[in-house]
């Protein structure tokens, strides 16, 4: 009995198919995080009660998916524009609502953040709410930036390492722009 070429086509796709639904199943690292919804009513909470602190102020994402806020502590000496694609030295600490810090790259050894090639952080590593705060610092400024949700890790929060962000997690940075090493 042959087999057409209908049926050889058949099993092809079939083939293709299994292949492709045993690699979307992947390992448990694409898994989403579970949504704790009250967490995620306390971020919301948090960041509008925020919103009404005087001393802070917003800035649009250029995303144009919501706001972030920001304090200035310090005002540096410099103009120098930080553009998106630029790459700066900074100093940082991240916390979470709950004070809980989930990355801290703040005075530890004397020395500023640096990034993997020692050559400073580049912007496009940051989350959106970040990014849009660094454009519109200078070197020398210090400022309290709260991102909401939707400028952070979203509504799948994230594993690196250790760290776990949880969903629709507010990210609370106070962050030093120490220098611009490369436009």
């Amino acid at each position: 009995m042959s087999m057409r070429i209908k049926d050889y086509w058949r099993i092809l796709c079939m083939a293709v198919f299994c292949a492709l639904t045993l690699s979307a199943c992947g390992d448990d690292e694409d898994d989403p995080l579970p949504v704790d919804e009250e967490w995620r009513a306390l971020n919301d909470e948090a960041f509008q009660k925020q919103s009404q602190v005087e001393g802070y102020e917003r800035i649009e994402s250029q995303s144009n998916a919501g706001y972030i806020l920001y304090k200035v502590l310090k005002t540096g000496d410099s103009d120098e524009t930080i553009y998106y694609t630029s790459k700066v030295k900074i100093f940082y600490r991240g916390t979470f609502i709950d004070g809980t810090v989930f990355d801290s790259r703040m005075f530890e050894d004397g020395e500023p953040y640096a990034g993997e090639d020692g050559e400073g952080a580049n912007v496009y590593d940051f989350v959106d709410g970040f990014t849009t705060a660094l454009q519109y610092m200078h070197p020398g400024d210090r400022w309290e930036i709260w991102i909401p949700q939707q400028l952070g890790y979203g509504v799948a929060g994230s594993t690196r390492g250790e760290v776990t962000i949880q969903p629709y997690s507010t990210l609370i940075f106070d962050v030093e722009v120490v220098e611009i090493t490369e436009q």
